[in-house]
Order: C-alpha cells, then structure tokens, then sequence
C-alpha cells in the first residue's frame, strides 16, 4: 500500500512554519520521493531486501528521510551564496522473522520519545556532536 499523494511536513522555521506539500515526483518499485514545488524540501521512502527471500539471513532495509536544501552566504566569500543540504532519516532494519510490525513501530516510537523528550535535549545534544 503506498503512501498518500501528496505528504506534507512542517518544519519549524521553514515556510513560516507551515506545512510544506510533497507531492510524488518518483514512484518505483520499492521507492518513492515527494518533492516540494520549489525544489527545496524532499521526503524519500524506500525499503531494500537483502538476502535470500526464505532463508534466514532475508531482511528488509526501510528508509524514511527528510532533505531540506537552504542557500546560504558562504562564510569565507560574503559575495558568493552556496546551496546546502541537510538530511535527517530514520532507518528500520527488519529481520525476515522475530520481530512483528508492532516490535518495530514500538521501537522507532521509542527512539522518537527519546528524541523528543525534554524540549529535544537527546537531538540537541545528538546535532551538537555528543555521544
């Protein structure tokens, strides 16, 4: 079943802070991407299968990722102004058996609690460097 089309985010501090529409801009077999009307911000879901399917070693690689692209001054030319991209995704590694969809969904809403909690004391300190 394939994600509704359009996706929408809001990035605080982005577009006023308002939702940003994503519509499809890419649909192949285990990937898709939303790509805002200017070009700036793109959502890309994809799954990889590795392994033999049937065998032990069979696993599936699920990506959700968010790209967000600003331009900005170049802090050694003030003249020149460079477009940059930051990225945040989150990765499931899914084994072909011992963990059922609610394991996992009770795993990514852990680390997100985790991310979240405190005014996101875990992501600051995740962006600042610290581990």
């Amino acid at each position: 079943m394939a994600y509704a089309d359009p996706q929408s985010v809001t990035i605080t501090g982005f577009n006023g802070g308002s939702a940003i529409s994503l519509p499809r801009t890419e649909d192949e077999r285990f990937r898709s991407v939303y790509t805002s009307a200017d070009g700036l911000t793109r959502l890309t879901i994809s799954h990889q299968p590795q392994g033999k399917i049937g065998s032990t070693d069979y696993r599936v690689r699920s990506m959700i990722r968010l790209d967000e692209t600003v331009v900005s001054t170049d802090p050694l030319n003030s003249a020149r102004s460079v477009s940059q991209t930051a990225s945040v995704y989150l990765v499931v590694d899914k084994p072909a058996f011992g963990f059922t969809q609610t394991n996992l969904k009770d795993m990514v809403s852990a680390l997100l609690t985790l991310l979240s909690a405190s005014t996101y004391a875990a992501t600051l300190k995740l962006v600042g460097g610290e581990h």
